[in-house]
């Protein structure tokens, strides 16, 4: 009801029934509309204590004629351009406001702000009218809707300890990891990130084996600081059966998450979600090459968290190194 506006008979017809002592619900009868339209008509266009219909509609004519601001985004071409850019990079719309926030936007526009919501009311006013753009977002859609997700298969892995008896306190080297497959390969990713400081290693892997995982595995530790790595949590896939080897080898322990609870680890499920967003299941990964997934675990480790304070993994690992809680 709130867009009705009534025509010049109609704020006639109302004026003559008011001086009448009508009530606006016995008026809203009358004229076959909505009484809350009535009381927002009168509301909006009164001058004074009296409804008078030659007012009404001065007033309601001077506020068409009013030019709309229009979004902040449709009237500043820089910031527009630095946003879309950001999205272009795979930032999203909370990332790339985080910036504005955190205090570490560019030099030429510290003085200028723009939040997520505002981005994504950019993004999709018109049904998705910045074409390409939407395609920039995880979802790569014109509107917004629930996602059911697929219940993981789990398998008898001997020597498992449940992840509920993981001790995480805050300090970093508490990995996630998780496998990741495409049906155009043989092939799996092994992924690996680090809960705080959201470091994250990507290793490929030919086959889907145990004795490739673990090979991966190692591959990741020896790319970490010296005894960075605390421990390290798995799901119940049976390329984890071989999580003994790590375990005694390194000196750390390793947990494994309850049978479809992939809550559990929601890091390694986040950075699974971007990895997703980058390279669909439809994506030949086979013709990518070492090259390729090095420049992708870059470009990840390079892509400010909001829950660093929209600090890139990178800079959150530096500042901890730096600040000589370890040797590295």
């Amino acid at each position: 009801m709130r867009g009705i506006e009534l025509s010049y008979p109609e704020r006639q017809f109302l004026e003559l029934r008011l001086l009448g002592k009508w009530s606006l619900r016995q008026t809203a009868v009358a004229m076959n509309r909505d009484h809350t339209v009535l009381s927002r008509e009168v509301r909006r266009n009164r001058k004074g204590t009296r409804y008078r219909a030659k007012e009404a509609q001065e007033i309601s004519d001077k506020r068409k004629n009013v030019p709309k601001k229009g979004r902040i985004l449709d009237r500043d071409p820089d910031l527009a351009k630095w946003v879309e850019e950001r999205l272009r990079e795979g930032w999203s719309p909370e990332k790339t406001a985080g910036r504005f926030k955190s205090g570490r936007a560019p030099d030429h526009l510290r003085k200028k702000s723009v939040s997520h919501e505002t981005i994504y009311a950019w993004l999709y006013h018109g049904n998705g009218r910045q074409g390409s753009l939407t395609d920039c977002l995880w979802t790569r859609r014109k509107r917004r809707y629930s996602r059911k997700g697929r219940k993981p298969k789990s398998a008898v892995i001997y020597g498992k300890i449940p992840v509920s008896e993981r001790d995480t306190d805050s300090l970093p080297g508490h990995l996630e990891s998780d496998s990741m497959i495409w049906p155009s390969s043989k092939g799996l990713l092994s992924a690996q990130i680090c809960r705080t400081t959201k470091v994250c290693r990507l290793r490929w892997c030919e086959g889907r084996t145990g004795e490739e995982t673990s090979h991966a595995l190692r591959r990741t530790l020896e790319t970490l600081p010296h005894e960075f790595v605390r421990d390290i949590a798995f799901d119940n896939g049976t390329e984890n059966a071989r999580h003994g080897e790590i375990r005694d080898e390194y000196g750390l322990e390793t947990y494994f998450c309850d049978p479809h609870a992939p809550w559990q680890k929601p890091q390694i499920e986040n950075l699974n979600r971007t990895i997703r967003h980058r390279l669909p299941r439809k994506t030949k990964i086979s013709s990518l090459s070492g090259r390729d997934w090095k420049r992708l675990e870059d470009c990840l480790n390079d892509l400010p968290r909001k829950s660093l304070g929209y600090l890139t993994p990178n800079e959150a690992l530096n500042q901890y190194l730096a600040g000589g809680a370890f040797r590295a």
